[in-house]
């Protein structure tokens, strides 16, 4: 079997941790050796007057967008709150399937990307394209990708972004991580942040002790941003989802094996 090529093979996996992680449960049901340490904290911005005031005036908008599993998660307890029946002339879309599937579990329909889990997927959906004067809000963590609201807005809508969360640097899981990279074959960052939290490589050699590790990754962006940290072995991606990043694994498994 394909997912065979991971036994045994030592992951680090830096994303904050999530409910039914399914890129966890294939690595893990693939044998591999997964180590998982959130290098990122999530934290709600429950004192944001602004997040207040978009979730007190949630039924004025037409499209409301969760970028995240923690972003719809944040997004429902606040919701809650002050909406037990949540509006239904809303149309809520999601960016992941993940999240999608969360969603649905508080709404009837969510729409997200088939294939192409990111913005530029979501910009695609038929749904999107004709949004002239539709009130948009975008939940999400602060310090975001700005690509969606600009292209929504280029569009004719009215955005708004709600940053339900910030991300914050734990450096006590940063220094864990840290030590694990010594004995580790591939290096998880579901996104550029995180790497960037991580550090450039050559302030990590101490930790490193040689060791060739490579860097997944689930886009060309990112990967832009693993080289500028000098991260010279980098596998992207066709997008992130589980699959496929598991996919990406496997494939470069295989042409090392190959070239031996």
């Amino acid at each position: 079997m394909a997912f065979n090529r991971l036994s045994g093979k030592r992951l680090l996996v830096i994303r904050s941790r999530r409910d039914h992680d399914e890129f966890l449960q294939l690595v893990s049901e693939a044998h591999a050796k997964v180590v998982h340490i959130p290098v990122i904290d999530i934290e709600p911005t429950i004192e944001s007057s602004k997040v207040t005031e978009q979730i007190l005036s949630f039924d004025e908008f037409d499209i409301a967008i969760f970028v995240s599993v923690h972003a719809g998660q944040i997004a429902m307890q606040r919701l809650d709150e002050y909406w037990p029946m949540l509006p239904t002339k809303i149309d809520y879309f999601a960016i992941g399937r993940q999240t999608a599937s969360f969603m649905k579990s508080y709404v009837h329909k969510v729409q997200c990307p088939g294939t192409k889990a990111s913005s530029e997927g979501l910009l695609e959906m038929s749904a999107l394209q004709d949004i002239k004067n539709k009130s948009v809000v975008i939940f999400r963590g602060g310090t975001g990708r700005e690509l969606l609201g600009q292209e929504l807005n280029a569009r004719g809508a009215r955005v708004e972004y709600c940053d339900i969360y910030r991300r914050v640097r734990n450096n006590e899981k940063l220094q864990l991580a840290y030590q694990q990279l010594a004995e580790t074959d591939f290096l998880i960052a579901h996104s550029g942040e995180l790497l960037e939290a991580m550090g450039p490589l050559k302030n990590l050699e101490h930790f490193v002790k040689g060791n060739l590790f490579s860097v997944l990754v689930p886009s060309q962006r990112v990967a832009e941003i693993a080289y500028n940290l000098g991260y010279g072995s980098v596998l992207v991606a066709e997008n992130a989802l589980p699959e496929l990043m598991v996919k990406a694994l496997q494939q470069n498994i295989e042409t090392s094996n190959l070239s031996k």
